[in-house]
C-alpha cells in the first residue's frame, strides 16, 4: 500500500486552510465540528498537522470551496512531486477565461494541472471564481490520484461487476458519473444520493480526501534493472566504444567490419548480455570503396556513400566520368553505358567490346560528387579483373506494360547466333513479336502488341516460351543450358485508371503534374490550361527525371490565381497497362512578389570567353535590352583606383539555371573604358530590364568582387569518321595491305592525339602504330600486328581524337571492320635440285614468283637467272644461266620490286639466304 503522508502534509493543508488565517485553531478547539459527520476525518487530518481552522476556533465545515482553491492545491502538490510549471504559462493560456494579467500563481498552477490532465475546465474555461461542485470534486480527485499513484482507479472499477446504487447519477455527465461510481466502489462515499450539482463544502472535501487516502493501490513487482546501450562511438570499421546505462564504457570488436556511411544493425555481447543497436561508420569524404568486374563485360564501381548521378548514363556521359585503359592489353576500353544502383552507391559500367575484361587495367574516375555535394578526388589506379568463367543466363523477366515484357540477362551478351523463337506451350509458333537483342545488351524488351498465333491475336494472360539462339557473353562463355529458354506472359489492363494526384507550382511559367502511377508519354497537345479568358500556350511537357509518375509543364505566359488544368477534349492519359482516363482540376497559382536579390557572383569561361554571372535567390527574366551597370574601383599592384566611368554591358539569361544571368566581360565598356585582364574589380551592380517572373525589378548588388582573366579564341570543330578501309573493302584503285587500316576523317587531324595508340581499340588484336602522313593530314594509317591467322570481323573503336587546333574531342566511334589473314609467308629451307637449279620451300602456297623477284650471287658476282617457276604451291625453283660448282658460296636475296606473296596477298619478306655448294652433291 502506498503511504500518502507527503500528499496530506503538503497539499491538503493548503486547500483546507486556504481561507484560514494562521495560526489556526487545533482540532481540540474546533467549536463547530462536534457531532458533525465529518468530525472524524477533520480530527484525524488535524492531529497529523495537515489542516487547521480559523482564529475564532472554528473549522467552518460548511464553507464552500472554489475551483481556484483546488487548482492551486493540485498545482502545489504536483510541483512537490517534481513536476515543473510550464515555461509558457504566461504566454500560452490554457483556459479561455484567463489572461496574462490574471493572478500569477493561478496562471502557473492552471497551466500545470491542465498539461498533466488533472484539471480540464468546462468548455475551455476554468471558471476559477465559481464554486467547485460535488461531481467536479469527484472527477478532480480521481484524476489527481491517478497521476499521483500512477493507477487508473476508473478502469480498475470497470473491470469488476460493480453496479452503483446511487440514485441521482443521471444528473451529471458520463465522465462525472464514472468518477462518482469509482468513489462509491472504493467506499470513499457511501450515500445513496450524491447531489452532484451541489457545492463542495470544506468538511465534505476533508472526508472524501481522508477516505481516498485509505485505498490500497496494488503495486507492480519491481523490475529487475536491465542494462541498455546509452552511447555508441565508432572508432574504426571494426571497433566500437559502447557506454551502457550504468555509465561504464566497453571496447567492442565487431566480427564483420562496418560499411562506410551505412546505418547498420550490429549485435554484440558485453558481460554475457547481448545488445543490438544501430551504428554508422561515418566517413565524410566521398571515396571509391572497390572496383571489380562482376563479369567479363561490366565494371562495378562502389562508393562509400550515395552519389549524385542519374539512374541510366548514356555513352557520352559515362565516357566523361570513367576511363579504362588496358595495361596487359594495350588500348582504351570503350564504355557503352552506366547504371546506378537503387541505393546510389554502385555504378555498373558496361563495356563496348568483343573480348572480356581480364588482367590489369588503369581506371580513372572523375567529375562525380555525392548527394551531399562532396566531390570525389580524381581516382587513378590499377584494377585487376578476373577472368569470367560463368555462363550467361536470364536474371528475371518483367512486364513493362500490358503488351511489353523485359528480359534481363545476368550480364552483357553479344548478338545471339541463330534465330530467337517464340512459341505457345503447345508448340504453336508466335509471330509478330517486335524486339532485338543489341550488341552487348543487358536486357531486351519485346513488344507483344502485334503478336499472333494460329491466326489470332494473343489474349491477355497467354504464356509464351522464348528460346534464344546461341547466347554468348563477351568472355565467350556459352549459356547453360544452350539454347536458353525463358517464359513470359502477355499482360492485361490492371483495372485501375490513372488519376492526377497533385499539382506543384515550380515558378511563374512552370508546374509539375503528379499522377497516381506512371503514365505513357504526354505532349503539349494533351493538356489544356484556362485562366478565365486567358489560356497560355504550353511550350513543353517533359518527364520528371527524379519521379517517373510526374511531368514538368512549361508555358509561354505567367500563371496567377485559380487556373483550370485538364486533358484536352478528345485526349486522355494512358498508364503503362493501357488504362485510360481524363482529368480536370483547379489550382491556385500564387504570385511571388518578393524582389529577387543576388546571392552569388562568379566568373566563368564558356568557349574561351569570360562571363560574370549573377545568381539570384529566385527565378529571373532578362529582357532583350537587359543591361548591368558597374560602378566602383579596381585594384592593380596593391593600389586601388576609382573607375572613371561606369561599365555597362548587355545581359543574357543562363541556359542552364533560371536564377542566373551573365554579362560578357569583354563587352563591359564605358566611354572607351573596358575591363582589363589581371585587374581585380570591386564594384556595385545595378540592373536594367531584369525582373522576377512576376515583373518585380531586381535589387542591385552592392558588393561584387571579381578578377578579370582573359578570353581566347578556340577552334571547336569536332572530328567525325568518314570511312574505315582495309584490304577487305578498299576502294577500286586503292591498294591497302593486310596489316593496315586506313581511317579517313572529316578534316585535318591533330597529330598528337591521332598517333596515340591508347585512342584506338581493336578487339582481340594489337595495333602497333598510328601514323598521319604529311601529305594526307585527314587520314590515319593503323598498322596491325601480324597475328590474324584467318579472315575475321572485329570492332575498331576510335576516341579522344581532335581536329587540328581544336579543343573539342570527337565522340567515341565504333566501326565493324573485316580483316584478311595478314601473316606473311615464311621461308623454310632450300635444295639444289640440278646443276643449275635451286628450289626454295615456304610454309604456305605463294604466287607471283618471277625472274626479277630474286637475285643470285656466286661469290661477289651476280649470276643471270634464266627462269623462276613453281614446282608445287609451296615451292619455287630458280634456274640459273650457268651450272653451280662444288664449294661455291651462293647468296640469294629478294629484290626491291619483288611481288611474291601468299594467296591472301601478304608479301614475302625474305632475309638473305647463303650456303656453300657441297662437294658431294648428287644431282
Amino acid at each position: 500500500m502506498k503511504v500518502h503522508t507527503k500528499f496530506l502534509a503538503s497539499a491538503t493543508a493548503a486547500v483546507l486552510a486556504a481561507t484560514a488565517v494562521v495560526p489556526a485553531a487545533s482540532a481540540a478547539s474546533f467549536s463547530d465540528i462536534k457531532g458533525s459527520g465529518h468530525e472524524n476525518a477533520i480530527t484525524s487530518l488535524s492531529e497529523q498537522g495537515i489542516i487547521g481552522g480559523y482564529p475564532d476556533g472554528t473549522f467552518k465545515p460548511n464553507q464552500n470551496l472554489t475551483r481556484s482553491d483546488v487548482v492551486k492545491l493540485l498545482g502545489k502538490y504536483l510541483v512537490s512531486l517534481g513536476h515543473e510549471v510550464p515555461k509558457d504559462y504566461k504566454t500560452k493560456m490554457r483556459f479561455t477565461d484567463l489572461t496574462a494579467k490574471s493572478q500569477d500563481e493561478l496562471l502557473q498552477y492552471a497551466a500545470l494541472v491542465k498539461d498533466v490532465g488533472v484539471f480540464q475546465g468546462s468548455n475551455g474555461a476554468l471558471m476559477h471564481r465559481d464554486q467547485l461542485r460535488r461531481d467536479q470534486m469527484a472527477t478532480v480527485l480521481v484524476r489527481a490520484f491517478k497521476v499521483i499513484n500512477e493507477f487508473d482507479y476508473v478502469e480498475a472499477m470497470k473491470e469488476t461487476d460493480y453496479k452503483s446504487n446511487i440514485s441521482d447519477l443521471n444528473r451529471t455527465s458520463k465522465e462525472h458519473q464514472e468518477s462518482i461510481e469509482t468513489l462509491a466502489y472504493y467506499a470513499v462515499t457511501k450515500q445513496k444520493t450524491f447531489s452532484p450539482k451541489d457545492a463542495t463544502k470544506r468538511g465534505q472535501f476533508a472526508t472524501f480526501l481522508y477516505n481516498m487516502l485509505q485505498i490500497e493501490v496494488p503495486q507492480p513487482e519491481p523490475e529487475k534493472p536491465v542494462l541498455t546501450v546509452k552511447k555508441v562511438e565508432v572508432q574504426a570499421a571494426d571497433k566500437l566504444r559502447v557506454t551502457l546505462s550504468d555509465d561504464k564504457a566497453y571496447i567492442v570488436t565487431l566480427k564483420t567490419p562496418l560499411v562506410e556511411n551505412v546505418e547498420t544493425d550490429v549485435t554484440f555481447d558485453v558481460n554475457e548480455q547481448t545488445f543490438t543497436t544501430k551504428v554508422k561508420f561515418e566517413v565524410p569524404d566521398l571515396k571509391i570503396s572497390s572496383i571489380t568486374n562482376p563479369n567479363g563485360g561490366q565494371i562495378a564501381i562502389s562508393f562509400n556513400q550515395p552519389v549524385k548521378l542519374g539512374t541510366e548514363l548514356n555513352t557520352a556521359v559515362i565516357n566523361k566520368l570513367v576511363a579504362v585503359t588496358g595495361v596487359d592489353r594495350l588500348g582504351q576500353v570503350q564504355l557503352s553505358k552506366g547504371q546506378l544502383s537503387e541505393d546510389k552507391r554502385t555504378l555498373t559500367v558496361t563495356i563496348n567490346a568483343t573480348t572480356g575484361l581480364e588482367g590489369r587495367y588503369r581506371v580513372v574516375v572523375d567529375g562525380i560528387e555525392s548527394v551531399t555535394a562532396k566531390k570525389l578526388d580524381k581516382y587513378d589506379d590499377i584494377a585487376t579483373f578476373v577472368p569470367d568463367k560463368t555462363a550467361p543466363g536470364v536474371l528475371k523477366v518483367e512486364n513493362v506494360s500490358a503488351t511489353k515484357v523485359k528480359v534481363i540477362f545476368t550480364e552483357p551478351i553479344t548478338n545471339p547466333i541463330g534465330v530467337t523463337q517464340f512459341k505457345l506451350p503447345d508448340g504453336s509458333v508466335v509471330s509478330g513479336v517486335q524486339g532485338t537483342i543489341e550488341k552487348n545488351a543487358t536486357e531486351v524488351i519485346y513488344d507483344l502488341s502485334a503478336a499472333t498465333a494460329k491466326g489470332q491475336a494473343l489474349a491477355p494472360g497467354t504464356a509464351i516460351a522464348i528460346t534464344f539462339g546461341t547466347i554468348i557473353d563477351i568472355s565467350n562463355n556459352l549459356s547453360s543450358p544452350n539454347p536458353l529458354t525463358t517464359y513470359v506472359t502477355k499482360g492485361d489492363k490492371d483495372g485501375v485508371v490513372p488519376t492526377l494526384t497533385n499539382v506543384t507550382q515550380l515558378g511563374a511559367k512552370k508546374f509539375k503534374l503528379t499522377f497516381s502511377e506512371e503514365i505513357r508519354t504526354i505532349i503539349p497537345a494533351d493538356i489544356k490550361i484556362a485562366q478565365n479568358t486567358y489560356s497560355p500556350v504550353i511550350t513543353s511537357v517533359v518527364k520528371d527525371k527524379d519521379d517517373a509518375n510526374s511531368y514538368i509543364v512549361t508555358t509561354n505566359g505567367s500563371l496567377n490565381g485559380y487556373t483550370t488544368i485538364s486533358t484536352t477534349p478528345g485526349r486522355y492519359i494512358t498508364d503503362v497497362s493501357g488504362e485510360v482516363n481524363v482529368f480536370s482540376t483547379a489550382y491556385n497559382f500564387v504570385a511571388d512578389t518578393t524582389i529577387p536579390s543576388v546571392v552569388s557572383t562568379n566568373v566563368v569561361k564558356d568557349k574561351g570567353i569570360e562571363y560574370l554571372e549573377f545568381t539570384f535567390d529566385r527565378n529571373v527574366e532578362a529582357a532583350a535590352f537587359a543591361q548591368v551597370t558597374l560602378t566602383g574601383s579596381y585594384i592593380l599592384n596593391g593600389y586601388t583606383y576609382p573607375l572613371e566611368k561606369s561599365l555597362v554591358g548587355q545581359l543574357e539569361k543562363s541556359t542552364t539555371n533560371d536564377k542566373t544571368i551573365r554579362v560578357r566581360l569583354s563587352n563591359l565598356t564605358g566611354s572607351g573604358v573596358k575591363t582589363t585582364p589581371g585587374y581585380t574589380y570591386s564594384v556595385g551592380a545595378t540592373f536594367t530590364g531584369v525582373t522576377s517572373e512576376y515583373g518585380q525589378a531586381v535589387n542591385p548588388a552592392y558588393q561584387v568582387n571579381f578578377v578579370r582573366g582573359s578570353d581566347y579564341a578556340q577552334n571547336e570543330e569536332k572530328l567525325s569518321v568518314l570511312s574505315v578501309e582495309t584490304s577487305y573493302n578498299a576502294r577500286q584503285g586503292t591498294v591497302i595491305d593486310n596489316k593496315t587500316i586506313v581511317v579517313t576523317f572529316s578534316t585535318h587531324v591533330d597529330g598528337i592525339t591521332a598517333s596515340n595508340l591508347q585512342n584506338y581499340t581493336l578487339d582481340g588484336l594489337t595495333i602497333q602504330q598510328a601514323v598521319v602522313k604529311h601529305n594526307e593530314p585527314y587520314k590515319v594509317y593503323l598498322t596491325i600486328k601480324e597475328d590474324i591467322a584467318q579472315s575475321r570481323g572485329t570492332n575498331l573503336t576510335i576516341s579522344n581524337l581532335r581536329a587540328l587546333n581544336s579543343v573539342v574531342t570527337m565522340e567515341p566511334k565504333t566501326e565493324l571492320v573485316f580483316l584478311n589473314e595478314n601473316i606473311a609467308p615464311q621461308y623454310v629451307y632450300h635444295n639444289i635440285t640440278g646443276t643449275d637449279t635451286i628450289t626454295l620451300s615456304f610454309n604456305e602456297a605463294v604466287k607471283n614468283a618471277l625472274n626479277y623477284s630474286f637475285e643470285v650471287k656466286v661469290g661477289d658476282l651476280a649470276v643471270p637467272i634464266s627462269q623462276v617457276y613453281s614446282t608445287t604451291n609451296e615451292q619455287v625453283a630458280i634456274r640459273l644461266a650457268q651450272s653451280l660448282k662444288a664449294n661455291q658460296v651462293v647468296t640469294i636475296t629478294q629484290t626491291a620490286n619483288s611481288t611474291v606473296s601468299d594467296f591472301a596477298n601478304n608479301k614475302l619478306v625474305l632475309s638473305p639466304i647463303q650456303f656453300t655448294v657441297p662437294t658431294n652433291i648428287n644431282y
